[in-house]
Formats: C-alpha cells, structure tokens, sequence
C-alpha cells in the first residue's frame, strides 16, 4: 500500500517485528541489485504483539539507532504489516474488466472483509497467473488493514524523524524477495513460510505470483516455552533458544528435548498444511512443488523433517541475497532468511501497485 509519494532517495526496507528491527538498503542496477547496507536492533519482550505497537518509543528509538547506523543523508521508508489486522482475500468477479475496479472493489470488499469499511484501508492486486483469463473476467487479491494500525506504524517511523513512504503487507514482501531471487522457479504451487518469534506468516505463489496469505499465531517463543516447561530444571530461556536451534546442552535429555520440540513443531505444521490444503480445495490448485522457509526462528530443530513428511514436497532454506551482490556476511545461511520481508520491502517504489 503506497500512503504518500515522497521524494526519491534511498529506501530502507524494514521489518519491525517481535523480537527485532531490521533493515535493508538496496541499490538498483542494470537487472540486478546490490546490498547497501543491512543490520538489526533487538526489541525488549512484549513491545510487538500480534503486529500492534505497545511500547511506541522504544520501537521508534530501535528503529532510530539502525537507521541512524546505515549513515544515509536521507531515507524514505518501506514497513509493513501482519496479523489479524490485515485481512487478504481472493476474489474472482467472472464479468468484471480490469479497468473497472477501482469503483467495483469496495463493494466487493465489503461482502468478504470481516471489518467495518470505514475502518480500513483497501487495496487489490490483480493475479497475474492468466488462469482464468479466456473466460473473462479479473481475478484479484483485495487487501484490508485495520486504519489505527497504518496510523500506528506511520507514527513509529515519523518519531524516528523519517518518511514513512510505503506500508505493504508482509507476505507480499516475501512474495517479492522470492520473485527476485529466484525467478526461474515457476511450480505449480509455492509455499513461502517466515517463522518468526510469535508468528509464522504462510505465502502461497501460483507459477511465482502470490494467491493467499495468512498468519498463524505460533512461532519460536512457543517452542522456547515449551522447552522451559518441560525440558527439565537446567533449561533456562537461553539454554532454550540454543536447543530450539539444535544445540543440545549435556545437562539435559537429548531424547525428552527432541520430542519437545517435535510436538511444538507439529502443531505449527498441522495450521501450515490446513492452509494449503484448504487453498488447494477451494481453487484446484496444483500440486505443492516446493516449500521456501525463513524467518528469525527458521533453524527450529525438526521443522524441515517435518513439512517434507507431512507436505511431500522439496522442502529449501529462502535465501532472500542469493541474487544480491556484496551481501558479505548478513547474507550468509545462518542470518540471511531472517531478512527475507526486509528485502521484499527494500525492492519498494514509490509508483508500485
């Protein structure tokens, strides 16, 4: 969603979540991109929930101490939203031409958005997959957010004194870095998983293009917890978060950890494949080619194991530099996926759909 046409200058993509800010400043060449700059400024607990801001000037002051790292004269900045306050959907609207949207969606809208439409902001993005296009007709994603927190995450960034430029949606971000980077994957059907501290965003792409997003409340602090409450007296919250990541201590039970942290995993793996398969019901989608993983919490012990046995398909790390020059060490295995949102919003333009 672009609220404002500011000046052209540099774009930080950020991602403000639960456990952290981070950032990404991009350079456009000709067909390709290089990194810029790119870095991270952890938040105290419970300042993020469920996407809203509960402690504004401790997120406006991470967000400063970053930018202010990246050392740019100016910036415009691209953030974006998740939870249960951004609703997507896909609508088909079978004697509908494209050039009469603009009038056409707020009424759709308002049959298929669970809030009051003066609360919202809408937006919509046609699909582009071209399946339903012989038959005339448009085929299109409508997404509302929730106006307080547009507000909300605007005045974060305007406190850090920059220019809020764009509001996206998260899962559009990841749909973004994953075009880039990746552009000759064309499956049949994609799913783009982001598992963060309290959170896991699902990303469905059709041949590349993204046909349903949604977020599910479970994320890494819920195996961290589950492993504090039954792993035994020696672990802790930071002997936890080690073990979340398959580093086992000696001083606990290898075999009652992995069987933790197995069960956490599975209920966020049961929601992942409720998700697709509703999708794959609905709309007769094609079969599930390949499963793309990343997020802070994405190194959770099991996790791949278990979306390959459940879901049957490839199951791969989404590295968000793999098309990105001079991404040095931020790109690497082990931290790159955590900025796979911040790099599908540094892609931002301020004349994008």
């Amino acid at each position: 969603m672009v609220l404002s046409s500011a000046f052209r200058t540099q774009t930080v993509g950020l991602d403000i979540g639960s456990s952290a800010v981070r950032g990404v400043v991009l350079k456009r060449g000709r067909g390709s991109w290089s990194l810029v700059a790119a870095g991270e400024e952890p938040l105290p607990d419970n300042c993020i929930q469920d996407g809203a801001t509960l402690e504004p000037a401790m997120v406006s002051g991470a967000v400063t101490r970053l930018i202010d790292s990246f050392r740019l004269k100016k910036a415009r900045v691209a953030s974006a939203l998740s939870g249960h306050s951004v609703i997507v959907k896909r609508i088909w609207l079978p004697t509908v031409e494209e050039s009469e949207l603009d009038n056409r969606i707020p009424w759709e809208a308002e049959q298929h958005i669970p809030f009051d439409l003066s609360e919202v902001q809408l937006d919509y993005r046609v699909v582009s997959t071209g399946t339903n296009s012989s038959k005339g007709g448009v085929d299109v994603l409508v997404v509302a957010a929730k106006k307080d927190r547009i507000e909300e995450r605007t005045m974060v960034i305007e406190h850090s004194g920059r220019t809020p430029a764009v509001v996206d949606v998260e899962a559009f971000a990841l749909a973004n870095a994953y075009q880039m980077n990746y552009p000759d994957r064309t499956d049949a059907l994609t799913a783009l998983i982001h598992v963060g501290r309290s959170g896991t965003i699902v990303c469905l792409l059709e041949r590349g293009d993204p046909v349903l997003s949604r977020h599910i409340p479970i994320g890494g602090q819920g195996h961290v917890e589950a492993l504090m409450r039954e792993g035994g007296p020696d672990v802790n919250e930071g002997t936890a978060r080690e073990m979340l990541r398959g580093r086992m201590s000696k001083r606990v039970n290898e075999k009652k950890v992995n069987a933790v942290l197995r069960e956490a995993s599975a209920q966020l793996v049961a929601e992942i494949r409720t998700t697709i398969d509703f999708y794959r019901e609905s709309d007769r989608a094609g079969q599930l080619g390949r499963i793309a993983v990343s997020g802070g919490a994405w190194q959770m012990a099991g996790l791949f194991d278990l979306l390959k046995t459940e879901l049957g398909a490839d199951v791969q790390v989404f590295d968000p530099f793999r098309q990105v020059s001079n991404a040095g060490q931020v790109g690497n295995e082990t931290t790159g996926p955590a900025y796979a949102v911040a790099v599908g919003l540094a892609m931002r333009q301020d004349d994008d759909r």
